[in-house]
């Protein structure tokens, strides 16, 4: 992985991170006050997580390459 992707993801497994905290009250509303959201938001805060995994694990898995050139 070259300089340049591996900082895409770190950007992007920021972002994923941080929307999924955002939307961690849902959790809140739907176990402590019965409150089930829309599904639509449902399968987003779903997608989130996921997205959120899989950039997490490309960071971990493959470092960036020293001396490979960021294009």
């Amino acid at each position: 992985m070259n300089t340049s992707s591996y900082r895409l993801t770190v950007v992007a497994c920021a972002l994923a991170w941080f929307l999924v905290g955002m939307h961690a009250p849902l959790v809140h509303q739907f176990t402590h006050h019965g409150r089930a959201p829309h599904a639509s938001v449902l399968v987003l805060a779903g997608l989130l997580v996921v997205a959120a995994v899989i950039t997490l694990w490309r960071l971990l898995v493959r470092p960036p390459t020293p001396g490979a050139a960021a294009t």
